[in-house]
């Protein structure tokens, strides 16, 4: 009989071979041996997924009550570093995941991934009060998806001195302000990405108190919120829903679109539906971007939109300087069509960077 030359490994290695793992099936190693009965309630890492493919209400109930037991199992002391919880639900089980939540932040939890959703409230989702993870001093990493963040009130005492990483997609905020809140709370936030929040009351004014991420590398958002003050020291910034911009006084320092100056962007991707054709609004961003190496832009037209008139693309009168660089036109996606305006506007553009 070979030996078992898994078994002999450390115990942390084991652990950390394990944390790759979703938990149900760390649990399951602990028939291999008595050597592995017991090591999954040492793995710092607790990965949950629940959907409604295959939805029973025995099915339901234990996983429930599985969690729960995985969860009390866990020595106190036990740190988890990461919580990643995928789940869907037809009820509402918001009181279970916020003691899920509260529980591994006790634990000092480092990397928080939430993606929750009750189907029988899409049109207007409970609130799961998750209060404790915005006075989380260990966390690192937090990401949220379709969740309402209701409890966060505009001045909410917010603090994540070590989160460098925020991902927010279709997230619900009462309005603006308790985003831009929740961005002041993370002094050494890293990387930034926002996709469709939801807002539900009013948003304009509510940037005038916006802080500037001072660590910020990366960031992906949308130019129908006002975040760009908050984004302007990154190095790369995605814009989706490029909106056509209105010419306004948005403060000192800012241009005449709202643009910040973005002192170290080097590469910027913006992203275009076929039925927005501003050039100039591109022009004046590439104005503010004087390290500028690379430019990304995608323009997609889905089949839907083949017989709809789309406005040409006006050529702007000049070029600013900074766009020595590689542009680049694609289509992200598969079975989408692109516009070619949107090219022969690039090779307007290298021409005359390259021959006037």
């Amino acid at each position: 009989m070979e030996d078992d030359r898994i078994s002999n490994l450390p115990d942390d290695l084991l652990c950390h071979i394990l944390s790759f793992l979703r938990t149900k099936q760390s649990v399951a190693t602990s028939i291999l041996s008595c050597k592995w009965k017991s090591l999954w309630r040492s793995v710092p890492t607790l990965d949950l997924n629940y959907g409604p493919s295959n939805y029973t209400k025995e099915g339901y109930d234990h996983f429930i009550q599985t969690v729960v037991a995985v969860i009390q199992t866990l020595d106190l002391h036990q740190p988890i570093k990461k919580f990643r919880l995928r789940f869907t639900s037809y009820d509402d089980e918001s009181t279970n995941i916020n003691a899920w939540v509260n529980s591994v932040v006790q634990r000092g939890v480092q990397h928080i991934d939430l993606s929750i959703c009750f189907l029988q409230y899409l049109e207007q989702r409970p609130s799961t009060n998750l209060s404790a993870i915005f006075t989380c001093s260990t966390l690192v990493v937090l990401k949220l998806e379709w969740l309402e963040l209701t409890e966060l009130k505009p001045f909410s005492s917010i603090n994540l001195p070590l989160l460098k990483v925020l991902h927010l997609d279709l997230v619900a905020f009462s309005e603006l302000q308790c985003l831009t809140q929740l961005l002041s709370g993370c002094p050494v936030l890293e990387e930034f990405i926002a996709r469709c929040p939801i807002f539900y009351n009013d948003t304009t004014g509510s940037n005038r108190e916006l802080k500037t991420l001072p660590k910020l590398v990366k960031a992906d958002i949308s130019t129908r919120f006002s975040l760009m003050e908050a984004v302007k020291n990154v190095e790369f910034l995605r814009i989706y829903e490029m909106q056509r911009l209105r010419r306004h006084d948005d403060g000192e320092g800012a241009g005449p679109y709202g643009f910040p100056k973005f002192h170290n962007l080097t590469h910027i991707e913006l992203e275009y539906n076929c039925r927005i054709s501003d050039w100039l609004t591109v022009v004046e961003l590439l104005k503010h971007c004087p390290k500028l190496q690379v430019l990304v832009i995608n323009q997609s037209c889905l089949p839907d939109d083949f017989g709809e008139v789309v406005e040409d693309w006006e050529y702007p009168p000049s070029v600013p300087e900074s766009i020595q660089l590689c542009l680049k036109c694609t289509s992200k996606e598969k079975n989408l069509v692109l516009n070619f305006k949107l090219i022969e506007l690039v090779i307007y553009l290298w021409l005359v960077v390259n021959l006037i």
